[in-house]
């Protein structure tokens, strides 16, 4: 079985570097992958490009998987 974390495009994690940081110590700690919600925008706060910030991490990392996840 493979665990990973899924995150959101929302508030403070629509900084890619906050999220970059999350997915190395994710990474660091064992867990599989990184996932991104797919939706560009809600009534709410700020919000980022799941594919961009998705990107950004997969630069980071070097083995952990990275995908957006259907909500």
């Amino acid at each position: 079985m493979r665990h990973a974390i899924v995150l959101v495009n929302l508030g403070d994690f629509a900084d890619p570097r906050l999220v970059v940081e999350i997915g190395s110590l994710a990474e660091a700690s064992g867990w599989d992958g990184l996932f991104r919600w797919d939706r560009l925008a809600l009534a709410w706060g700020p919000s980022a490009d799941p594919l961009t910030a998705l990107a950004a991490v997969a630069a980071a990392r070097r083995s952990a998987c990275c995908a957006t996840s259907t909500t």
